[in-house]
C-alpha cells in the first residue's frame, strides 16, 4: 500500500488532506494518521480541510490553493467536498464512489487503512492521535458491531498507545450534552416513521434534521430490513441508507451522487426542496427497490 501511495504522489512536495463535509471522528482520524505518514515520506501537509468544519474541530474549512495534490480522506464522492483545482488522490474504505485514483480497501473504517499505511512506513502513533483513531473506529463500526478480528487487533494496538481502557476514551464521548439533542432527533424521526412491506422485507423511511445515521442504525436494530433517512443540507437532500440484506451502495448511486458500502451508504440529491417534500422523495426511492411495496 505504501508503495502505491508513493506512486500516486508522484514527487508531490505539498499536499492538503480533505475530508468530507462536517468530518466525523473516522474522517479526521484518518486525516491525522495520513499526515504522520506523509510527513515521514518528506511531503509537506499544508492543511487538513474539513468542509463546513467538524464537531471535533482542529481543521480548516477552505482548501488551500498552493498545493500539488489534494488527498481525499474518507470521501466517496466529489459531491462531498468543495471544487478542487489540482490533482486528486483518494484514500477511502467505500467500495463504491467516484472514479478517483487512490487506495480503496473495503474495511469497516477508513482509519484502519491509514493505520496500515503508518505501520508500513514505520510511523509511531502518538497517544492523542491513538485516542482519536479509537473513537473513529468505534463510531464508524457502529460501536464495534461491524468490527472484525483485524479491527480488534488494531484497537488493541491503539489502546496500548493510550495506556487506558476503551471506556476511558468512549465513555466521555457518549455522555455529553449533545446526547439529549440526539435523543430528541431520534424520537422525532420515529414519530415520522413510515413502514412498507416489500419483496426484500420491511422498508422503513423517515427524515430528521440531524443524527440521520443514528436513526438509520436504530431502525435496523429494531427489525427494519432497509432503513432510509433523509435530511436537508446546503447541497441538497442527503439520504442515509442502511441494510443487512440489500446492496444500498448501488441504490445510492442510482438515486444521486454518493456511495458507500453494501450495507451502509449515502445518496446526495442536488435539489432544493422543502422539508415537507422529503417523504415523497423517500417513497420514490422505495419504488426503485420494489414498485409493489405496500404501506403497513
Amino acid at each position: 500500500m505504501l508503495e502505491r501511495l508513493k506512486e500516486l504522489l508522484n514527487d508531490a512536495e505539498k499536499v492538503a488532506i480533505v475530508t468530507h463535509k462536517r468530518a466525523d471522528a473516522d474522517a479526521l482520524a484518518c486525516a491525522r494518521v495520513l499526515e504522520l505518514v506523509l510527513t515521514k515520506l518528506g511531503v509537506k501537509v499544508v492543511a487538513i480541510v474539513c468542509p463546513e468544519g467538524s464537531p471535533l474541530g482542529d481543521c480548516m474549512e477552505e482548501p488551500p490553493r498552493d498545493v500539488d495534490v489534494y488527498i481525499l480522506a474518507d470521501v466517496a464522492s466529489l459531491s462531498q467536498v468543495p471544487p478542487l483545482d489540482k490533482r486528486i488522490i483518494r484514500v477511502d474504505h467505500h467500495y463504491l464512489g467516484d472514479d478517483i485514483p487512490g487506495i480503496l480497501i473495503d474495511r469497516p473504517s477508513c482509519t484502519e487503512i491509514a493505520l496500515e499505511l503508518a505501520k508500513e512506513a514505520g510511523v509511531e502513533i502518538t497517544p492523542d492521535i491513538a485516542k482519536l483513531a479509537i473513537l473513529g473506529i468505534y463510531t464508524d463500526t457502529g460501536k464495534l458491531k461491524r468490527a472484525d478480528a483485524k479491527t480488534l487487533q488494531i484497537l488493541s494496538y491503539l489502546l496500548e498507545k493510550t495506556g487506558g481502557t476503551l471506556y476511558d476514551i468512549i465513555g466521555g464521548s457518549e455522555e455529553n450534552v449533545g446526547e439529549r439533542h440526539r435523543i430528541i432527533a431520534l424520537l422525532k424521526g420515529m414519530q415520522r416513521l413510515e413502514i412498507y412491506e416489500s419483496s426484500i422485507g420491511i422498508i422503513c423511511i423517515s427524515h430528521v434534521g440531524a443524527y440521520e445515521a443514528d436513526l438509520a442504525s436504530l431502525l435496523i436494530s429494531v427489525g427494519c430490513d432497509i432503513a432510509l433517512v433523509a435530511s436537508l443540507k446546503d447541497d441538497g437532500v442527503h439520504i442515509i441508507m442502511r441494510s443487512n440484506k440489500f446492496d444500498v451502495a448501488s441504490l445510492a448511486r442510482s438515486v444521486g451522487t454518493g456511495g458507500g458500502h453494501r450495507g451502509a451508504a449515502v445518496a446526495v440529491i442536488s435539489q432544493r426542496v422543502k422539508k415537507s417534500e422529503l417523504p415523497k422523495i423517500l417513497r420514490s426511492v422505495i419504488r426503485l427497490i420494489d414498485r409493489d411495496a405496500k404501506p403497513l
